[in-house]
């Protein structure tokens, strides 16, 4: 049965800045805990149609290898792959930009029985999904341990490496200057009435 994880994290450089660093296939294996291999198996290595597979280290899990493609991919908002090979995963990282800042939100889907040959014709079937079942409530503690620690490395290593902007005079917020306020006409008093 598939589970999914989710986090947000805060990161303090502009939204392009951190799905460019996440869009660059090369730096996978940099933040993502346990990842010891993400490969492209296609030409392109960015954008809708891109094919890569991974091997992932998990503790207390077989190793994970997959064959990942990507799905939706919107310049500087979201990335979304779904595996069409191997352990059956799939998840979204979303960019959401704050001006200077980003807040990042990764969401992963996965179905451990898939390891041990369940759902993608596995030759142990429902012995394997109920396996799976148990070894996912397990797991299921360390995969979002592993995902927080992903995003906090991917915070470190953008904010480390990626340049801040200097803020543009036009991204300054000065206060307007006061202008003296115009002098009115003193009004005529009018003779007094009795």
């Amino acid at each position: 049965m598939a589970k999914t994880v989710e986090n947000t994290i805060e990161i303090d450089r502009p939204a392009a800045d951190v799905f460019a660093f996440v869009d660059d296939y090369r730096n996978s294996t940099r933040y993502v805990v346990g990842m010891t291999e993400y490969k492209p198996t296609t030409k392109q290595t960015s954008g809708k149609g891109s094919k890569f597979k991974f091997v992932k280290k998990t503790t207390g899990l077989p190793d994970i290898k997959s064959e990942i493609e990507i799905t939706d991919w919107q310049k500087d908002r979201k990335i979304t792959f779904k595996s069409f090979a191997g352990f059956e995963n799939g998840g979204t990282y979303t960019f959401i930009g704050q001006g200077d800042k980003s807040v990042v939100r990764l969401s992963n889907t996965y179905d451990l029985s898939s390891l041990i040959g369940g759902n993608r014709g596995g030759l142990f079937g429902g012995i394997a999904k109920a396996a799976g079942g148990a070894i996912s409530k397990m797991a299921e503690g360390q995969v979002r341990k592993d995902l927080t620690t992903s995003l906090e490395k991917l915070r470190s290593l953008v904010e480390k490496e990626v340049k801040a902007k200097p803020a543009t005079k036009a991204a300054v917020k000065r206060p307007a200057a006061k202008k003296p306020a115009a002098k009115m006409p003193a009004a005529k008093k009018s003779p007094a009435r009795r």
